[in-house]
């Protein structure tokens, strides 16, 4: 469905900063599913979190809160884009 596509190969805008701030933070994506796990969210798998971080995965409103939480940011951060 077209309406999911950010622009014509990506289904978010966020999944980049999720990658950015995950690695800064020197996080695996599998530590990030277990945070996610224990913080009671886990259908934030390893396979939705790569998915989420290559554009390939439509991210929801209150997934980009999730993500937000997890990474320890603000929802308005993870939503930066450097072309504005």
């Amino acid at each position: 469905m077209k309406a999911f596509w950010y622009n014509e190969n990506r289904k978010n805008i966020c999944g980049i900063r999720i990658r950015e701030i995950r690695k800064q933070k020197k996080m695996t994506i599998q530590k990030l599913a277990i945070l996610a796990e224990l913080a009671g969210y886990e259908y934030i798998t390893p396979n939705v979190i790569t998915k989420a971080e290559l554009g390939i995965r439509f991210i929801p409103d209150y997934e980009v809160n999730v993500f937000a939480e997890l990474l320890d940011t603000t929802p308005e951060d993870l939503l930066q884009t450097k072309n504005k």
